[in-house]
């Protein structure tokens, strides 16, 4: 009945450009990769073939559970290699997943609203690690340890299940959080993920003999996009938890890293902490590795003679990817410099990624040429509109009042919600957010992410947030690599005033120096690693 539902409405497995989901599972047992993790902190290594046998396996159980296609099944737990055995096991059966993020933790924790949020998203079974089974012992919805068989004895769920979904296309539900806060629900669709991972791949480059780190959460979408892009391609994934990352980088040796922008920013703060004549000199030798034709010759020296900075990634790495948010040109041009060029993905859950560029590019101002299946727009106020075969996303399931029909214009059609520009080359230049920008009481309008390009130009700032505070004046947060460096701030004010970009932004807001870096531990980071903007404002918009 699957089988049918799914051939009436997908493409053709033998389209160009397309990847079969449908066989992702079937085909581990022709593959050669490997997925590593770091379990009790030893190396441990799994084959695709290994994969395959356990999704078989847990497929066997879910469907003794009474599983069936067109259930929802919520997963709450985090990242190991049991989330993704029954993510592809889920996948292949035909059950539409529910990933909860960590937004979701408080709510849980409490047996009124967890129930509720259960019922409202017509979960049938979560899927949890035995880890959180105190957080979640309240629950009246039946719950399966994925890392734990043993605990699921005697597990039926009751027959005959009804599906919360008909629609074969429906892969999953996720939730994505903007940076000003709030979440959105979003349906991904198994066409969209089909036809939009191939254009990727053949533009990064990465394939067979590659080993791909990820470590942010699976819950957010764009990992397990990238596991199944490792499948089907056949080069290896290593799997571990955000607490694990620098772990993996030393015992593990990625050939290629996922990292959002402010893991990069984290690297080039250090790096600015060394002494002006460490700086010189590597400087000194970088330039005479670029007079150098020979690439790999080129970049096998800089693994020895600017050994420091290149031990931080491993041994073996030779692409770093970052997305999420632009990340500062300064940024970029200093992994350029030392032989490790920074690649830069731009898109949003609802479209796939939009534009890609690649690490050699040294125009650090765009975020890359459109992917070879994307065609771009603009509306009249500069928003870029994204057409596309078809989407990841299908439509929403949750978000603002009429967010849907400003977002979702047309079968195919997403408008991104940004303000860009294509130059003659055809580069993707990013302005900011379209409803981020600051309509001033003289009627001024300000993009805050152009201003905060400025501000974090300069090395001691960490990360800065302008925004109307709750008196309508403008505000403008900074956080400094050395929060408590008082000479810092004092070069700070003075690169405001004596700056020709900054000099006019000073005069027309209110600088905060905030007492602690933004981590996810205080609310300022989401779990993705984006700047929570809502909470930044709820916290310093009437300081």
């Amino acid at each position: 009945m699957l089988q049918s539902l799914r051939n009436s409405s997908a493409l053709s497995a033998g389209e160009a450009g397309y990847l079969d989901l449908d066989r992702l599972v079937e085909n581990l047992a022709s593959r050669d990769g490997a997925i590593h993790t770091l379990e009790g902190g030893k190396a441990v290594q799994r084959s695709y073939r290994q994969l395959g046998d356990d999704c078989i396996r847990a497929m066997d159980f879910l469907r003794s559970w009474n599983v069936a296609p067109g259930m929802r099944v919520g997963i709450y737990a985090p990242n190991s290699y049991c989330w993704l055995v029954y993510d592809l096991a889920l996948l292949e059966i035909g059950a539409v997943s529910v990933a909860f993020t960590d937004d979701f933790k408080d709510n849980l924790a409490d047996a009124a609203s967890a129930n509720d949020i259960l019922a409202k998203y017509g979960v049938a079974l979560l899927l949890t690690a035995k880890n959180l089974a105190p957080l979640l012992s309240h629950l009246r919805a039946p719950i399966a340890f994925i890392d734990d068989p043993d605990r699921n004895f005697g597990l039926t769920l009751p027959r005959p299940p009804v599906a919360a979904c008909t629609d074969p296309d429906q892969l999953g539900l996720v939730f994505s959080s903007g940076s000003s806060g709030g979440l959105k629900g979003l349906v991904i669709s198994r066409r969209g993920v089909s036809s939009t991972l191939p254009p990727l791949i053949q533009a990064v480059g990465i394939g067979k003999g590659d080993s791909l780190l990820l470590f942010l959460p699976m819950s957010n979408f764009q990992q397990r996009f990238l596991c199944y892009a490792a499948l089907w391609r056949d080069f290896d994934i290593i799997l571990v938890d955000p607490t694990q990352l620098f772990t993996a980088l030393e015992m593990l040796e990625p050939t290629a890293l996922l990292a959002p922008p402010v893991f990069y920013q984290m690297v080039h703060a250090e790096y600015l902490r060394k002494s002006r004549w460490i700086r010189a000199r590597d400087r000194v030798i970088a330039a005479l590795l670029w007079a150098m034709p020979d690439a790999r010759r080129r970049r096998d020296l800089a693994r020895r003679a600017l050994r420091d900075f290149h031990r931080q990634f491993g041994g073996r790495i030779r692409l770093l990817v970052t997305g999420m948010a632009p990340i500062r040109p300064e940024i970029a041009r200093l992994f350029h410099r030392m032989q490790l060029p920074l690649a830069e993905a731009y898109g949003m859950v609802e479209t796939g990624v939009i534009a890609y560029r690649p690490g050699g590019c040294k125009d650090f101002t765009s975020v890359g040429m459109p992917l070879a299946d994307v065609r771009l727009s603009f509306s009249a106020d500069g928003e870029i509109l994204v057409s596309r075969p078809y989407t990841v996303a299908s439509g929403y399931f949750q978000c603002a009042e009429g967010e849907d029909k400003k977002t979702f214009l047309a079968p195919g059609i997403v408008a991104t919600g940004d303000i860009g520009a294509l130059d003659r080359r055809g580069r993707l230049s990013l302005l900011g957010r379209k409803k981020e920008i600051i309509v001033t009481s003289s009627g001024h309008k300000i993009h805050p992410e152009v201003m905060e390009r400025e501000l974090d130009a300069h090395p001691e700032i960490a990360s800065s947030v302008v925004f109307m505070g709750h008196k309508s004046d403008l505000r403008c947060v900074i956080t400094l690599n050395n929060p408590d460096d008082e000479e810092a701030k004092r070069r700070v004010k003075r690169f405001l005033t004596d700056h020709e970009h900054t000099r006019r932004l000073f005069s027309m807001v209110t600088v905060i120096f905030a007492e602690a870096p933004f981590t996810r531990e205080n609310g300022m980071l989401r779990p993705n690693m984006k700047i929570d903007r809502r909470r930044v404002v709820e916290r310093y918009g009437a300081a």
